[in-house]
């Protein structure tokens, strides 16, 4: 596969990924508790996909990556606040970490799936030696 389309590819995947993250409070129950985060993932996430599609400053491999790194941070903070409420013993009296999934907390199991997207774009963006 020629690398123009495996990054068509990778673009897709983060974008998805980046854009699911932002509608993951949407989706599992909005509560007071997310209002400023939610505020800032929907304010930056038009400068995210700016930096992937555009083509005259960015849209590269390199830029693609490096918003797919940012969602990653965006998402294993998200994911590691959601644990540490478990691990500590405290409550989480958030309506997002009441629903289920398969006998596991729902926004969990999104922030995996963004996860997911976020690194196989990564991996696809990579140029190697064989793409032409």
């Amino acid at each position: 596969m020629i690398y123009t389309k495996k990054l068509l590819i990778a673009k897709i995947l983060v974008s998805t990924g980046l854009c699911l993250f932002v509608l993951i409070p949407l989706i599992l129950g909005f509560s007071s508790g997310h209002m400023a985060g939610y505020y800032g993932h929907l304010l930056a996430l038009p400068i995210l996909l700016w930096a992937i599609w555009d083509k005259k400053l960015h849209g590269t491999g390199r830029s693609v990556r490096l918003m797919a790194y940012l969602g990653l941070a965006l998402t294993m903070g998200s994911y590691i606040a959601a644990r540490s409420n478990l691990k500590l013993g405290e409550k989480s009296h958030e309506s997002v970490h009441t629903n289920m999934i398969l006998g596991m907390d729902s926004y969990v199991m999104f922030a995996g799936l963004v996860f997911i997207l976020l690194v196989l774009g990564i991996f696809i963006s990579i140029r190697r030696g064989s793409d032409a």
